[in-house]
């Protein structure tokens, strides 16, 4: 019985100390402070085996890194409040594109038709349909086009979209 309240005990604690790491990491890397608390650290580190006392040079090269730090992490919270970061937050999902640059990417004239004798192409009269463009999640050079009846997949090389495969549905 003790070791059971005992595991309960040390569970609690561990989710209350994860809990609370998680919302320093979480307002840490909200404000990019990152380098901030890398650079104390290594300060706590300096102070304690006695090198910022010892040598002046040290402390005024410490202290200029952390104060560029902190005026990066200003000015990088600044940028991301404002959405002037470089990183586009991408969605869980599929992408929708608007009408993609198409080479080499025309509905087939022939689908698959199963005969006694195995596999063969036949012609079909197909209906000329406008697809639904997606990028794919795994690599975004990607690009899938969805058809009532197939799936038609391409690569994004200079600028065109060039065919890989087609699935059928």
């Amino acid at each position: 019985m003790i070791l059971f309240k005992n595991r309960l005990i040390v569970g609690v604690v561990w989710k209350i100390i994860k809990m609370f790491f998680t919302v320093v990491y979480s307002v840490l890397s909200f404000f990019s402070l990152h380098y901030t608390l890398l650079l104390a650290l290594i300060g706590v580190v300096l102070h304690f085996t006695g090198t910022l006392e010892a040598n002046r040079a040290v402390l005024v090269v410490y202290a200029l890194l952390l104060v560029l730090s902190i005026v990066y992490a200003v000015v990088a919270s600044i940028k991301k409040l404002l959405g002037l970061d470089k990183h586009i937050k991408k969605k869980k999902g599929v992408h929708i594109v608007e009408n993609p640059t198409v080479e080499n990417a025309q509905p087939p004239n022939f689908s698959p038709q199963y005969s006694q004798q195995g596999y063969e192409q036949s012609p079909v009269n197909t209906v000329s349909e406008t697809p639904k463009y997606y990028r794919v999640r795994q690599n975004p050079n990607f690009i899938m086009a969805e058809y009532s009846n197939r799936y038609e997949l391409f690569v994004i090389e200079n600028g065109t979209l060039k065919k890989i495969r087609t699935d059928y549905k």
